[in-house]
């Protein structure tokens, strides 16, 4: 398992930020679902079955698995206070994904397919224990009454690479259907996923979570001016930020440095980003005057004083003086 998959797995097991994100992805910010209506489930979904006297099987993991309970009917209708509201099962399956996967479409539809699979099994089973009578020879065959139904599957993937998504957001996007006649094209059927770029997500603001931070950080963490200005307009959040999510800040953005400092940065009720993002600033600034005076020797052993008296008020061709010695600072992405 990938290193950055466990950090991702951790965070996204707390069912305050699961109801979190489906509150902002699915009902636009409205406090619609709680952490009260998820039930954590077993993320292995393992099938086994006989073919030609050997036992075969079949495993497929998500990262992790939830039954949800969702509200029937219009979000409107939908009060803050339960008052008899009925609410249906869903199972809602987060994929975290730090890197692009051209296959996705199709990985998705194995894992809900053998998610309903399995739901089927499960019935099947309890209609055996139960004795059940069937109605008709199709449901002795299916084992699987014609009121049973299934519970609907929703699987969220969760992108957190540095590049645009680039690969399919739907089966057809990667099935050859050029060479198909126009009428039997029209009879494929489609299966789309659903998608969050992390990095390009526009509700952010709308997490009550430190979903927030997290998301935010990662949208800013490229460019070292937004990323100061996205701390000191977010330095409570991040202030005391819990431990599985700074780690997860840390991994999906290769901050190497916080990482070492994050044994420095402990304190009751979690881990001050603000603090080891200063403690880095800090260490770059000392690092560049130094590599500034290592310049200004280079340039006078040199005998070139009249670029050094140029450097000493032209920041742009300061840096190109010190690319053209080597001098690179280290540069701002905490690798």
């Amino acid at each position: 398992m990938a290193k950055k998959d466990i950090p991702s797995i951790n965070y996204f097991k707390d069912k305050m930020r699961i109801a979190d994100l489906l509150n902002v992805y699915l009902y636009d910010g409205n406090k619609i679902i709680s952490p009260q209506d998820i039930t954590e489930l077993n993320p292995i979904l393992a099938k086994s079955w006989w073919n030609d006297k050997k036992l075969k099987t079949n495993v497929n993991i998500t990262d992790v698995l939830f039954e949800v309970k969702i509200p029937v009917g219009k979000e409107t209708d939908v009060k803050n206070d339960d008052n008899g509201i009925q609410k249906i099962p869903i199972i809602i399956s987060i994929q975290n994904q730090s890197d692009i996967s051209y296959v996705m479409p199709v990985r998705v539809i194995n894992a809900d397919a053998n998610g309903y699979y399995l739901q089927w099994k499960d019935i099947e089973r309890k209609h055996k224990r139960e004795k059940q009578a069937w109605a008709d020879h199709g449901e002795f065959l299916s084992k699987f009454k014609e009121s049973d139904r299934l519970k609907p599957i929703l699987t969220i993937v969760i992108y957190f690479g540095k590049d645009n998504w680039n690969g399919a957001k739907s089966l057809k996007e990667i099935t050859d259907l050029k060479v198909c006649p126009l009428h039997i094209q029209k009879q494929m059927k489609d299966y789309s996923i659903d998608l969050i770029e992390v990095r390009n997500f526009s509700d952010v603001e709308k997490f009550t979570t430190d979903l927030r931070e997290v998301f935010g950080f990662l949208q800013n963490d490229g460019n070292k001016q937004q990323l100061e200005k996205y701390v000191e307009k977010h330095r409570e959040g991040l202030l005391s930020l819990e431990e599985d999510a700074y780690d997860l800040i840390c991994v999906m953005s290769d901050m190497k440095k916080l990482q070492e400092l994050k044994s420095e940065l402990r304190q009751e009720g979690g881990c001050n980003m603000c603090k080891g993002l200063e403690e880095i600033i800090e260490d770059e600034t000392r690092q560049r005057e130094t590599l500034v005076n290592i310049l200004y020797e280079h340039l006078y052993n040199d005998e070139r004083m009249g670029d050094m008296k140029r450097a000493f008020t032209d920041k742009d061709y300061r840096r190109q003086l010190m690319k053209e010695y080597g001098l690179q600072v280290e540069p701002y992405s905490f690798s």
